[in-house]
């Protein structure tokens, strides 16, 4: 997809200054060359977050053996706001608390080696660590992105909002086996491939459901909630904001009504 290819591109360009900056001949023009392609809305695949209710209905849902411990992590990573590296792989040493008493998770992120301190704001984060002992379950990632989904089909039962479809960019791999007859996708009056949310949820969704939930709470700043998540760029944390623009207007209007009030006071 255009987006990974940009992603090799900004590598191989690295490359090329990294070998430059260490004494190895580069063509003049190597480093003009390479230039990224243009990405446009039909080339990005859909981004979804649960919201509050949808976590909490997944939460209680009645679940046996792999599907309810698929359950279990993947929430984790919707309480932490952690990539599945990270909180596929928590462990008993990681559960502390701040010389203010204050519950906490802390550990280092395997993906960029920061050292971060997550505050336990949901309850049920503690409920799922009793229910191990400490002693979470390891599942791989492929597993939970295909257990996940259908699980989340089986809770769309009872909350449509996961049935909601959305306009979606498919891979070269499905376009292949689109073409060669071996799959089919509904698609809109305009021919844009349309899948139900539930389809779009993977474990990356975790991290970006967890963002947006923060956010659109109006409780945190972004400062704060980019040290919970780990990130070092506002650029990138903002990829995981997943919001509407109804959603962000409301979270302005809300901002807007609380100074109101403020300068009312005072």
């Amino acid at each position: 997809m255009p987006k990974s290819i940009n992603k090799y591109l900004a590598v191989f360009r690295a490359l090329i200054a990294y070998a430059q900056s260490n004494g190895i001949k580069v063509s003049d023009t190597a480093l003009s060359s390479y230039k990224k392609v243009p990405i446009f809305d039909d080339d990005i695949k859909a981004k979804t977050y649960l919201n509050e209710m949808e976590l909490q209905a997944l939460y209680n849902m009645k679940l046996t053996g792999l599907k309810d411990r698929v359950r279990d992590i993947f929430m984790l990573g919707c309480y932490l706001g952690q990539r599945v590296s990270d909180y596929n792989n928590l462990t008993r040493d990681d559960f502390t608390t701040t010389r203010r008493g204050n519950r906490v998770v802390s550990f280092t992120q395997e993906k960029t080696n920061n050292a971060v301190i997550v505050p336990i704001i949901y309850d049920n984060v503690y409920a799922i660590a009793q229910k191990y002992d400490y002693h979470f379950p390891r599942i791989s990632h492929g597993v939970i992105n295909r257990c996940i989904k259908e699980i989340l089909a089986e809770l769309s039962v009872s909350v449509p909002s996961l049935r909601k479809t959305m306009r979606t960019a498919i891979t070269l791999k499905e376009q292949l086996a689109e073409n060669q007859g071996r799959v089919s996708f509904t698609r809109d009056a305009k021919g844009y491939v349309i899948k139900p949310r539930y389809e779009l949820v993977s474990t990356h969704t975790a991290r970006r459901s967890c963002i947006t939930n923060l956010y659109l709470s109006n409780r945190f700043s972004v400062s704060q909630l980019m040290s919970i998540s780990g990130h070092k760029s506002e650029k990138a944390f903002n990829e995981y904001i997943c919001c509407s623009s109804e959603e962000i207007a409301d979270v302005i209007a809300e901002i807007a009504k609380c100074s109101a009030s403020r300068s009312d006071i005072f």
